[in-house]
């Protein structure tokens, strides 16, 4: 009995001294913060390797999986030129996402744009004329305002969230750019509705990040009206959390939560929807049955690694899951961190 007591007691002291991974950790940006300047979306390749784009620096940068800071494409200069990785020109490159051939799409800001980047490193703009204002037909004679979020369905179908025209718009497999949910005003300052309806007769105010899952239902950061959307492929808009410019900060149900203008999100194959609540300074989730869960962040600004719960985030924009972990990065703190689901 006395050796049983003694392995256990060894046993519970070495469990007690095992270093453990912190639950919310930096991954890279926190010892120099010229390498991620303005990060805003974000997502991961089948390695470990995270694609960011930088609004701030004019770049496409990529954090590998040991931590190191890259730029991956763009000069670091504002501009339009499409090219090889070193010599394209980006300009505020905000939403980005892979296909299921290794092309990774860009959502151009500043570039009124949305941006193509192949297996072998070749930039080529697939829509938008650089000319800012809102415009259907064949992609090359497009017009966008500030296009920030960017996913792909299963048909090839590319959606882009058009922040200040307040609408989805798809490009086609074919080319041609339609205008696939959302309506009304249109314009950086104006305060379009809030509505859910079927296509173009819903309502958005300045949708960023976009995110899509296995049945092509697309999901909308509705950043001005702080709500989560979906969008069902046939085209019906609905609420998941948050409604009609209410901000504040409050979990719970989709009629009691209270968001504070989310940014980006991602959609999980269990059904979560993972979103940066950007202005609330916190990472926040919904549950396949509805409610709102804070993950981290206290609802202040600053940056402190304690518990997820008690510690301070920046305007957290970009975000994904992989291998166990949520990545995000932070406009405020320059930074990509992880914190373990």
């Amino acid at each position: 009995m006395k050796a049983l007591l003694f392995l256990s007691l060894i046993l519970f002291l070495g469990a007690c001294t095992q270093q453990t991974e912190p639950v919310l950790s930096t991954v890279a940006g926190a010892s120099d913060t010229t390498l991620l300047v303005e990060p805003f979306g974000m997502c991961a390749d089948g390695e470990g390797n995270f694609y960011i784009a930088d609004v701030g620096k004019h770049c496409m940068s990529r954090v590998t999986p040991d931590g190191k800071v890259q730029v991956f494409a763009g000069t670091e200069k504002p501009g339009a030129a499409d090219g090889k990785l070193k010599s394209a020109e980006f300009n505020s490159p905000s939403g980005v996402c892979f296909d299921k051939n290794g092309n990774l799409y860009v959502a151009g800001f500043g570039g009124q744009n949305v941006r193509r980047i192949s297996p072998n490193g070749e930039v080529t703009t697939i829509a938008g004329t650089g000319e800012e204002g809102y415009r259907d037909g064949p992609a090359a004679e497009a017009i966008f305002s500030s296009p920030r979020g960017v996913c792909i369905d299963s048909k090839g179908n590319i959606l882009v969230a058009d922040c200040w025209n307040h609408r989805i718009r798809k490009i086609s497999p074919d080319g041609m750019v339609t205008t696939f949910a959302g309506g009304g005003k249109r314009g950086e300052l104006v305060v379009n509705d809030w509505k859910d309806g079927t296509d173009t007769t819903a309502r958005f105010d300045a949708p960023c990040g976009l995110a899509i899952d296995a049945h092509d239902n697309i999901f909308v950061a509705d950043a001005n009206n702080n709500s989560i959307r979906k969008i069902t492929p046939d085209g019906m808009v609905t609420t998941l959390a948050g409604t009609d410019h209410r901000k504040g900060l409050a979990d719970g149900t989709k009629e009691e939560a209270i968001l504070n203008v989310p940014t980006e999100l991602f959609a999980a194959p269990d059904g979560t929807i993972y979103f940066s609540d950007t202005y609330n300074h916190c990472i926040r989730k919904i549950t396949p049955d509805g409610q709102v869960i804070t993950l981290a962040g206290t609802g202040e600004e600053g940056f402190t690694e304690q518990e997820p719960l008690e510690s301070l985030l920046s305007n957290p924009r970009g975000i994904c899951v992989y291998n166990g972990f949520l990545y995000f990065v932070e406009m405020g703190n320059h930074t990509l961190r992880k914190l373990k689901l």
